[in-house]
This record gives structure tokens, sequence and C-alpha cells, in this order.
């Protein structure tokens, strides 16, 4: 069903994304905000469920929150997508779901992640991204 791009959100129009979240709460308030802005989703609740939905050259963008995994296991995630598809753009959620880039795909942004538990991991997670 062709939807038309939605007036000051032209970037997310028309875009495929895989979100993955184990919290079924904030996987629908994610998923929603992005149908909203005519993007299409497929949602995951695991790695597993994601690894067999992912393919080459079908998303333009994974979402995956990062707290519902352990840092090794949402890189080694990363790394095996990536492996496959050095192309595959990636987003690590980090934070609660109130926040979704108006700029995104042509931005990448990113709060500052020196302070709290996460500081570490999410430095982590800017590098290999």
């Amino acid at each position: 069903m062709y939807r038309p791009p939605l007036r000051g959100h032209p970037a997310l129009a028309d875009k495929k994304v895989l979100l993955i979240d184990r919290c079924q709460a904030t996987r629908e308030a994610r998923a929603a905000v992005l149908r909203n802005r005519g993007v299409e989703v497929h949602e995951a609740e695991d790695l597993s469920t994601a690894r067999f939905l992912w393919q080459p050259n079908v998303y333009d963008l994974v979402m995956l929150d990062v707290r519902r995994y352990s840092p090794a296991e949402a890189l080694e995630f990363y790394e095996q997508i990536r492996g496959a598809d050095p192309r595959q753009q990636f987003a690590f959620l980090m934070g609660s779901p109130r926040y979704l880039s108006r700029t995104w795909p042509r931005e990448v942004a990113s709060d500052d992640t020196s302070r709290g538990q996460w500081g570490e991991t999410a430095k982590r997670f800017l590098a290999a991204a």
C-alpha cells in the first residue's frame, strides 16, 4: 500500500526497518511511531527471530534495543549481519522509546554517553557503528 510522505518526515517514508526488542511494550511503541511516519516495520522479540527475518538488501535499518542483551550477544549479532552485508545500517537503542530522529537516515546522532552504567557499553556500540 502506498503512503505519501508525511510533512516534515520525507526521509522516513517508504523505508523498511527490522526492530528487535524483547519488551513488547517498548517494541510496540517504537513500531507505532515508525509506522505512523510511513515506515514498514518488521518486529522481532529476540535475536533468533531477527536472524530468521533478516536478509541482505531488504532492510534500510536494523534497530536493536541493546539494553535487553549482553554487550557480547548484541555485538555478535551485529558482526554476523555486517559480515553478511557490510552496508547494512544499524541503530543501537539504549534508552526509552521517547526519541526517533527526524533526520534519519541522513544523520546519526547520539546523546552524551559518558555517564551512567551504559557509558562504556555505549562507546563500544558507537565505535562498531
